[in-house]
C-alpha cells in the first residue's frame, strides 16, 4: 500500500516544493511584515518573536521568481525559523514516492506526486536552514570502528529498558524496534518525532557537568504509559510517575554506557516537562552547540496491545565524548 505524507507544497522558484507538516507549526503573508535586515542574518517579528527568515530559494539552488510574499514557520535544528516562499499552495496528504539516485541532493528528503503526477521533491528543513549537514559529513570525525563501538550501547541499552519497564508495569515487555543514530545536536533535534506534536520530555543532568541525558515521549506516548499505569498525565500525579519512568529509562541506558566503559556516570534528579515536541526540545539543547557530536537512540516497545514509544538523547559534553571512546578502547 503506497505511503501518504502530510505536507505543506509551497512554490519557490516557479515550482512546487513540499514541507514536512511535523516540522511546520503555521504559515503567514510575509509580505505585510517588515524584514530586518542584519549583519549574517535577516529577521521578521511575527507575534512578538524575531525570527531568522531562510531565503529558501537561493538555499534551493533555484532562482526565485519574485520576493517572498509568503512564509512558513518551520522548526529546524531545534529552532523557529520563517521559510520564505513565493506562493503558499495548501496542505495536502500525497502519495509518497521512491527518489531516483540520480535526482537525490542534501535539501531533499524524498519527492511525493500532486494529483496531477507532478512529482514533487519534499525539503529537509534542517538542511536548507543551515542547522546540521548530512550525517556523513556530521559525523565524518569519527570512524566506522567508533560509531560501532557508541551505537552497540544502543542495543544493550534497550534491552535493560524493556526489562525495567516490565518489572515497574508488571506485564510482558518486547522490544519492537529500535534504532540508534551517531549524529549532531541540531539533526537530532530534527529527528526525534513531530516538532509540533504534543509530547513529554524527562531531562536528566550528569553530574559534574558530563552532559545530559533526555528520555522523550513524542506524539501522546506519555500519556498511553501513564493510562498503563493508572494515572493521567494531566494531574501532577501523572507527572511525578512518568517522571520516575523517564528515570528509571534514562537509567537503564546509563547503566549499559556505564557496563561497557566502567566510566562513572552519575545522574542528578530529572525535571518534566510538556509541551510540543518542538519547544522542549529547544529548551533543554539551549545550551549545547548544535554541532557536539550526540547519540539518539529510538525505540518501540510493545506492551499487551499498546506501543510505547519513547527516544533517548544522550548529550555528553565534547571531552566526555573522547573520554568514552577511550573507554571503549577505539579512541582517536
Amino acid at each position: 500500500m503506497p505511503e501518504s505524507l502530510h505536507v505543506l507544497v509551497v512554490q519557490v522558484g516557479g515550482k512546487p516544493w513540499a514541507l514536512p507538516m511535523d516540522s511546520v507549526e503555521q504559515a503567514f503573508e510575509l509580505s505585510r511584515h517588515t524584514i530586518h535586515d542584519l549583519p549574517g542574518s535577516r529577521l521578521v517579528v511575527f507575534r512578538g518573536d524575531a525570527l531568522e527568515v531562510i531565503d529558501t530559494a537561493s538555499r534551493l539552488g533555484v532562482t526565485g521568481e519574485a520576493e517572498p510574499a509568503a512564509a512558513a514557520i518551520v522548526w529546524a535544528g531545534a529552532r523557529r525559523r520563517a521559510f520564505g516562499v513565493e506562493k503558499l499552495i495548501g496542505q495536502m496528504w500525497l502519495e509518497r514516492s521512491a527518489m531516483p539516485s540520480a535526482a537525490r541532493g542534501s535539501v531533499t528528503s524524498g519527492v511525493v506526486l500532486l494529483p496531477s503526477g507532478e512529482v514533487v521533491p519534499v525539503i529537509e528543513p534542517g538542511v536548507v536552514a543551515g542547522a546540521w549537514a548530512t550525517d556523513a559529513e556530521a559525523t565524518s570525525q569519527f570512524s566506522e570502528l567508533q560509531k560501532s563501538a557508541l551505537l552497540e550501547i544502543s542495543n544493550i541499552g534497550s534491552g535493560h529498558a524493556a526489562t525495567a519497564l516490565s518489572e515497574l508495569l508488571g506485564k510482558p515487555v518486547e522490544i519492537a524496534y529500535a534504532e540508534a543514530v551517531l549524529t549532531t545536536v541540531a539533526a537530532a533535534a530534527d529527528r526525534i518525532g513531530a516538532s509540533v506534536s504534543p509530547s513529554a520530555l524527562v531531562d536528566t543532568p550528569l553530574a559534574g557537568g558530563g552532559g545530559k541525558v533526555l528520555l522523550i515521549f513524542p506524539d501522546g506516548a506519555g500519556a498511553q504509559l501513564c493510562e498503563l499505569l493508572g494515572t493521567d498525565l494531566n494531574e501532577e500525579m501523572g507527572r511525578s510517575t512518568l517522571r520516575e519512568v523517564g528515570n528509571i529509562l534514562a537509567a537503564s541506558y546509563l547503566n549499559a554506557i556505564v557496563d561497557m566503559t566502567g566510566m562513572e556516570l552519575a545522574p542528578d534528579p530529572p525535571s518534566i516537562d510538556i509541551d510540543l515536541l518542538g519547544s522542549l526540545v529547544a529548551r533543554s539543547l539551549s545550551g549545547a552547540d548544535p554541532n557536539d557530536p550526540t547519540v539518539l537512540m529510538r525505540s518501540v516497545m510493545t506492551i499487551e496491545s499498546s506501543d510505547a514509544r519513547f527516544a533517548f538523547l544522550f548529550v555528553p559534553q565534547l571531552d566526555a565524548v573522547e573520554r568514552l571512546l577511550g573507554h571503549l578502547g577505539v579512541a582517536a
